[in-house]
C-alpha cells in the first residue's frame, strides 16, 4: 500500500512537471515575439530622435533685405535718359530703396532645401528744376551751376516672386554653406528671371539664425542679409 502511494505521488509530480514544461514551451515564442517588438520600437524611437537632432527643423520663415534687382535699374536708366533729353532746364534723379524679402524654406534630408521668396521695394523719382537766367532772347537759359529745386516726386512700389533649390555643401551643427539655383519674375515685367546664388551662409543652431547670401535674382542684386526663424 505504501509503495502504491509513493508511485502515485511520483506520477502526479511527473505530470505537473510535464504541464509546466509544456506551458513554458508555449510561452517562449510569445515572449520572444514581444521582446523583438520592443527592440524594434526602441530602434525606431532612437532613429527618430537621431533624425530630430540632425535635422532640427523642416519649416522656416526668413526676413531679409538687399539692393534692388538690375531688371528695375535698367528700366530706370532708360526713363532717366528720356526725360533729361526732353526737358530743358530739368534734372531727373532716382533713389533705389533696399527691398524687403519674406521667404519660406522647406528642408528635406541633410543637404537640400526649397526656398520661396516674395520681394517688395520702393523707388523714388525726383524731378529737379534749375533756376532760370534772365535773358532777352526767345530761348530760355538755366543756371546749371546752381542747386536745382525739386518740383515733383513720384514713389513707385515694385514687387517680385522667386523660387530656388538650395544645396548645402558644408553642414555643421551651427553653421552651413550652400548654393542655390532657381527662377523668378516681376509683377511689372512678367518674364522669367534666373535666380543664381553661388554662395550663401546660415549660422545659428537655435530657433533664430542669421542668413547672408550672394545672389542675382528678380528680388536682389549682389545679395541679401537677414534673419530666419525655425518653426
Amino acid at each position: 500500500m505504501k509503495k502504491a502511494f509513493i508511485l502515485a505521488a511520483m506520477l502526479i509530480c511527473a505530470g505537473l512537471n510535464a504541464q509546466e514544461l509544456e506551458q513554458a514551451a508555449s510561452q517562449e515564442p510569445a515572449q520572444a515575439t514581444s521582446l523583438e517588438a520592443k527592440q524594434n520600437e526602441s530602434q525606431a524611437v532612437s532613429k527618430t530622435e537621431e533624425s530630430k537632432k540632425s535635422y532640427p527643423h523642416q519649416h522656416a520663415i526668413e526676413i531679409t533685405t538687399g539692393y534692388p534687382s538690375l531688371v528695375f535699374q535698367s528700366e530706370f536708366a532708360w526713363i532717366n535718359t528720356r526725360i533729361e533729353a526732353s526737358r530743358d532746364g530739368q534734372k531727373f534723379k532716382e533713389y533705389y530703396q533696399p527691398g524687403l524679402n519674406i521667404g519660406y524654406t522647406f528642408s528635406w534630408g541633410k543637404r537640400w532645401e526649397l526656398s520661396a521668396l516674395a520681394n517688395v521695394h520702393l523707388t523714388i523719382y525726383d524731378t529737379l528744376q534749375y533756376p532760370e537766367i534772365p535773358s532777352t532772347g526767345s530761348k530760355k537759359e538755366y543756371d546749371k551751376t546752381a542747386d536745382p529745386t525739386r518740383i515733383d516726386r513720384t514713389v513707385n512700389v515694385w514687387g517680385s516672386i522667386s523660387a530656388a533649390v538650395r544645396f548645402k555643401w558644408i553642414v555643421r551643427e551651427s553653421f552651413s554653406m550652400y548654393s542655390a539655383l532657381g527662377i523668378g519674375t516681376s509683377f511689372h515685367f512678367p518674364f522669367p528671371i534666373p535666380y543664381v546664388a553661388p554662395v550663401g551662409i546660415k549660422f545659428g543652431k537655435g530657433k533664430v539664425y542669421g542668413l547672408a547670401e550672394v545672389n542675382v535674382s528678380a528680388a536682389n542684386t549682389f545679395g541679401m542679409v537677414g534673419l530666419g526663424v525655425r518653426l
